[in-house]
């Protein structure tokens, strides 16, 4: 048993220290897969759209 909450606490403890170095360094998933090439908006014209 002591084994057991042994291994869960070092699973947290590196789950925890992952999520924020990888924040730290800039490797997140949104920072990694956005580029200014991309369009985030509505279709059409500048963004917008008319029925």
């Amino acid at each position: 048993m002591k084994v057991m909450f042994t291994g869960f606490a070092a699973a947290i403890l590196i789950a925890v220290g992952a999520y924020y170095g990888l924040h730290a360094i800039g490797f997140s998933s949104a920072d990694t897969t956005a580029s200014p090439s991309v369009r985030v908006g509505g279709a059409g014209p500048e963004g917008s759209y008319r029925p």
